[in-house]
């Protein structure tokens, strides 16, 4: 009765170690049973995964399939000091295949007892060699792409400067000296003159709304301002402006050092306040924007205010809205992000954070 007792324990041991051989063996991931940092078990996946047969690592030091015996070590004493505390440890480490290939693997150890003893640990391997290449070069077509992307913007600044002072200063002058003559040319008429003078004078009304409107023109293209005395100047008149035009107050307060800022990144905060102010206007049917960019630490931050109807979450996801694509484009360039938010009623709110250290590209 014992003997048959004892044989039906070996055979429900011996199922339970085919089934868990079995279940090691469907697993993707490499499985290396360890102690004392020697190989105990190994399932297939290593034939894939290292190009070893199962058969070949048992009884071997697991430093076989690290590329620096030295540096395994290092490892070796992390892993251990972290298990000796908590369940599992997970890292990245370069390894090494059996035809000398250096792939790069992400491990997972985890102790097999309550406590870590002989060292008896359970490591999986995942070869991640080709998702961290694909990893890299989307990063690198990332940082491509917003170099390109800085790059058309700054020739863009430029190509719009050089247009407004065109047009400031030789259309500009050739109107006033117009004006000159028209004006010269009334003064010439006499009395009996009354429907030429009346001429001259509704031409030289004509050539005044004219200038105005080359001067809206080549500001909107490129606000002198911003040039010659900087973005606080620039800033100012665009809020007052935008006051006049659509009939919102707007309050403006800045505390930030302008020496920090390099031109372009004057440009772009510049162009970001525009385009909110021209949202606002648009959409927000606000009576009120207030605007704060202060300097904190390493990073500006340009926040503003409006108490319109608010955006909606819709709004802000929608692919759309390309106002709200330009500003976040804008400050990605310079490693910013941008927050958004908004209440039924009781209005907008976009803050700009924008890091002074470091430019992301």
């Amino acid at each position: 009765m014992q003997k048959t007792t004892d044989t039906a324990a070996l055979k429900r041991l011996e199922n339970m170690l085919v089934l868990g051989a079995s279940i090691l063996d469907a697993i993707p991931q490499a499985v290396m049973g360890l102690r004392n940092r020697r190989i105990i078990f190994a399932n297939n996946a290593v034939r894939d995964i290292f190009g070893w047969q199962p058969e070949e690592l048992i009884g071997r030091h697991v430093s076989i399939i690290y590329r620096n015996a030295r540096e395994s070590q290092r490892l070796a004493r992390l892993f251990y000091q972290k298990l000796a505390i908590q369940r599992t440890v997970e890292a990245e480490y370069p390894c090494r295949r059996k035809d000398g290939q250096d792939i790069l693997c992400r491990l997972r150890a985890a102790r097999t007892g309550e406590t870590l003893v002989q060292r008896r640990i359970v490591v999986t391997y995942d070869d991640i060699t080709e998702q961290k290449r694909v990893e890299e070069e989307l990063r690198t077509s990332h940082q491509q792409l917003r170099d390109l992307s800085l790059h058309l913007q700054s020739l863009r600044e430029k190509e719009s400067t050089r247009i407004a002072r065109e047009i400031h200063d030789e259309l500009g002058q050739s109107l006033t000296a117009l004006k000159m003559d028209v004006s010269w040319l009334g003064s010439q008429l006499s009395g009996e003159h009354r429907i030429l003078r009346e001429k001259t004078e509704r031409m030289a009304a004509l050539i005044d709304t004219i200038v105005d409107s080359v001067h809206r023109i080549s500001t909107e293209l490129r606000p002198i301002l911003l040039d010659d005395l900087g973005l606080t100047a620039a800033m100012e008149w665009q809020a007052q402006e935008f006051q006049n035009r659509c009939g919102v107050e707007c309050d403006i307060d800045m505390d930030f050092r302008e020496s920090i800022l390099e031109k372009d990144l004057a440009t772009t905060l510049f162009r970001i306040f525009q385009e909110i102010l021209t949202n606002v206007a648009r959409h927000a049917g606000a009576t009120h924007v207030g605007v704060h960019l202060t300097e904190r630490g390493n990073r500006l931050r340009l926040e503003i205010t409006d108490n319109g109807r608010g955006i909606t979450p819709e709004q802000i996801s929608d692919p759309k809205s390309f106002g709200i694509m330009g500003i976040c484009e804008r400050a990605g360039l310079w490693g910013g992000r941008v927050r958004i938010t908004g209440k039924n009623g009781k209005g907008t709110t976009i803050t700009v954070l924008i890091p002074l250290t470091s430019r992301e590209v």
